[in-house]
């Protein structure tokens, strides 16, 4: 793979962990549920995470997503709630979604973001 159509050789420096160091395992309450304790990870010093962050960026740029069924934090999801009209027949669902990128195929999705990078061009975004 041809990591300059990736990532410009200017940007490394940037997207390098100075201080790289394991992450963090930390542990949240949850008094609400059967299991009390949930592990909670802190990625920040990761050797990986400014690189993520870099890949999620250069993706969301090549590949659209619908924002209709896209809420990224509790306040989002509120502020669309308010607004639907629910009648009796209507029902939430929320999905709690665990390990579900232990199931990805790694080399597929390589693939496909290279295909998606190098045949589209960046799309802008409205930060509203």
């Amino acid at each position: 793979m041809q990591c300059h159509l990736i990532i410009d050789k200017r940007k490394i420096k940037y997207i390098t962990q100075k201080k790289p160091a394991p992450p963090v395992l930390k542990a949240q309450l949850k008094l609400h549920k059967g299991i009390p304790i949930k592990p909670v990870i802190n990625n920040r010093t990761a050797p990986t995470y400014k690189l993520a962050k870099h890949m999620t960026k250069k993706l969301t740029q090549h590949i659209a997503l619908n924002k209709q069924y896209n809420i990224t934090n509790s306040t989002n999801l509120a502020k669309h709630l308010v607004k639907l009209e629910i009648t009796d027949i209507h029902r939430l669902i929320t999905f709690d979604i665990n390990d579900l990128y232990v199931n990805i195929p790694i080399q597929e999705t390589i693939n496909i973001a290279q295909e998606r990078m190098t045949k589209t061009t960046p799309k802008k975004h409205n930060k509203s």
